[in-house]
């Protein structure tokens, strides 16, 4: 199963379209000890460097466009995992990747509108949101109904896209994106990121309407699908999944709320067809300049011939602007024997 990276490099999950106009250079770097408490240890590294320039630096006459660079790098120590879960506990943990283009294509905005074309990937764009962008399990970034079915622009793969965003609102948001159907590995052409061929590939499309509210508290609902044809199908694969994010308290920066996702690829060729999932959110409540976020997160994925259910705890705390700190403690159960207990301890640095 592929993953989902939590720091959405100089974007958000529910950004606006209006053009910034001073260009944007940020370098972000992981590095994550982890243990199954007994004598397994494994050492991740992920640096990302990204560069967002508009076009008025350009041409004076050139306005509201920009071109968009980020190119990743992955370093992992051991080849083998130490753990057999299926839905990852970790979410940068992936084997050794030198280089490779997360994201190069050039965006135009317009009033409430923008299309990006080049090389993109899903997670830039679908499945960050405020409170799931907290967790390290894989699964509560990208839905396994969607990353462990189909072979597409999950991290830290990427593929040619046409992505389309309409804002009519500062609350409602609709996004579509057009991807090759097929994410082709950087491991073996670094240039592969740039195929376009449907008739082997296929296509795939993703999208997703949501809504971020202030009002009540905060909150962010959104309903996704994600549809895939292919020379391997007879039929159209879907997915359909939703999230549900809400607070209950918030006040001087302090904040509890929960989350809820579903998710379901009911196809009989696909390998997990449904999940969900239960957290909570705590913001503020640990530390005296209440920077910190407490998250427990509990979640099912129901597969073909075995389910497997995690709870994931984790805690993170920014030591200062640049540096944060986060450790965060996995108990998984796989079917009804196998079991691990994983603790990690992730440090992420920011310029």
């Amino acid at each position: 199963m592929k993953k989902f990276i939590i720091i959405i490099i100089g974007l958000t999950a529910f950004s606006s379209v209006s053009a910034q106009i001073q260009p944007i250079f940020s370098a972000e770097y992981y590095t994550e000890i982890q243990t199954n408490f007994d004598k397994k240890y494994n050492w991740v590294n992920l640096l990302s460097l990204m560069i967002d320039v508009p076009t008025e630096k350009i041409s004076k006459n050139w306005k509201n466009g920009s071109f968009q660079v980020d190119v990743i790098a992955v370093y992992t120590l051991f080849h083998d995992r130490i753990a057999d879960d299926l839905l990852e506990f970790s979410n940068i943990e992936e084997e050794s990747v030198p280089i490779n283009l997360f994201l190069f294509g050039y965006e135009h905005k317009w009033k409430k509108v923008s299309l990006f074309g080049g090389v993109r990937n899903v997670n830039l764009d679908y499945f960050a949101t405020p409170y799931t962008s907290l967790f390290v399990n894989s699964s509560a970034g990208i839905f396994p109904t969607i990353s462990i079915n189909y072979p597409l622009a999950n991290y830290p793969l990427s593929a040619t896209c046409l992505h389309f965003e309409y804002q009519p609102t500062k609350e409602l948001q609709l996004k579509t994106s057009l991807y090759n159907g097929v994410a082709h590995n950087p491991r073996e052409n670094v240039f592969s990121v740039f195929t376009i061929n449907p008739s082997k590939d296929g296509v795939a499309v993703m999208s997703e309407l949501s809504y971020m509210q202030h009002k009540l508290g905060s909150g962010f609902y959104a309903l996704g699908t994600f549809v895939r044809t292919a020379p391997e199908y007879e039929k159209t694969s879907y997915s359909i999944w939703t999230t549900i994010e809400q607070s209950v308290f918030k006040k001087d920066n302090k904040e509890i709320g929960f989350l809820l996702q579903g998710g379901m690829a009911p196809q009989t060729n696909n390998e997990c067809n449904y999940y969900y999932a239960v957290g909570g959110y705590f913001q503020g409540l640990l530390s005296p300049k209440k920077q910190d976020k407490l998250g427990i997160y509990t979640n099912k994925a129901f597969f073909t011939n075995t389910t497997e259910r995690t709870i994931e705890v984790t805690w993170q705390y920014p030591i200062i602007e640049q540096i944060i700190l986060q450790p965060a403690f996995h108990h998984i159960r796989t079917g009804n024997k196998t079991v691990y207990n994983i603790g990690l301890l992730r440090i992420i640095f920011m310029i």
